[in-house]
């Protein structure tokens, strides 16, 4: 079966997030996006991304993702969101392919201007995105797919 990399830059950078989705616990390693902007989408404790030139938005590479935990991700993420393929830049300044998770063109409006951090939502969001998380899918939960 062929596997993926995935470019994180949001809450499934947070492996207690990432294994909820996927039901797989990923090692990932810091990595960048250049030319790409990261903000919080409106009235949410998460964010999106668009390309923006001179920006560059910090986050995390998983490798190994299989077919099914993508279509987990592809659910999680929902239809505001597209999956693309970007480079991302690794710490000693190689660069590597992978998949990544932009807000649609059309759903650009979503986008607060408030840029998002993930130190911050660690410390005052994760607890509300986990329960928002749990109640808005309690019939995976309750089905045992998660």
């Amino acid at each position: 079966m062929e596997t993926t990399a995935l470019f994180c830059y949001g809450t499934l950078q947070s492996p207690l997030v990432m294994k909820a989705v996927t039901g797989q616990s990923y090692e990932g390693k810091e990595a960048s996006l250049r030319h790409w902007a990261r903000y919080r989408v409106r009235g949410s404790e998460y964010p999106g991304i668009i390309r923006e030139a001179d920006s560059v938005v910090s986050g995390k590479l998983y490798w190994g993702l299989d077919e099914r935990a993508m279509e987990k991700l592809d659910d999680f993420e929902g239809d505001k969101y597209e999956r693309v393929i970007v480079q991302v830049t690794m710490a000693d300044g190689t660069q590597e392919d992978a998949y990544v998770y932009a807000i649609r063109n059309d759903c650009r409006k979503m986008l607060s201007d408030d840029p998002w951090d993930f130190d911050r939502f660690l410390q005052n969001g994760l607890e509300k995105f986990i329960h928002w998380f749990v109640e808005d899918r309690r019939d995976l939960f309750d089905r045992g797919d998660l």
